[in-house]
C-alpha cells in the first residue's frame, strides 16, 4: 500500500489543488528514496529483507511516516529546516533497512 496525494495533502496541510502534480512527483520521490535508503525494491513484509517478497505490500505506519518526513522536506522546509528534517526520517527509516551484515 502506498500513500496516495490525498494522504501527503493532509499531512502537509495542503488545501488547494495547484501543486497536485508537483505534489505526486516529490511524493513519488520521496517514496523512492525512502525504498532505497531501505534497501528494498517495495515495502513488502517488514521481517522480509529478500526482494522476492511483493505478495500483499505493507506499509508500517512509522514507514508512511517517513516517507512524510522525506516529502515535506522537499515540500516545505527550509535548506536547514530540510537537513534536519531528512535525518529524522533516516533514523524512523533505520530498523527497516535491509543488508547492514548484522
Amino acid at each position: 500500500m502506498t500513500i496516495s496525494l490525498d494522504e501527503a495533502k493532509d499531512y502537509l496541510d495542503v488545501i488547494h489543488d495547484a501543486d497536485d502534480s508537483k505534489l505526486q512527483m516529490l511524493l513519488d520521490a520521496a517514496h523512492d528514496e525512502a525504498l532505497q535508503f531501505m534497501n528494498r525494491s517495495d515495502f513488502g513484509e517488514v521481517c522480509e529483507c529478500s526482494s522476492s517478497s511483493s505478495s500483499g505490500s505493507v506499509m508500517p505506519a512509522s514507514v508512511r511516516l517517513g516517507v512524510l518526513i522525506l516529502l515535506q522536506a522537499a515540500y516545505q522546509a527550509s535548506p536547514d529546516d530540510a537537513e534536519q528534517l531528512r535525518h529524522v526520517a533516516e533514523v524512523i527509516l533505520m530498523p527497516y533497512r535491509c543488508g547492514l551484515g548484522v
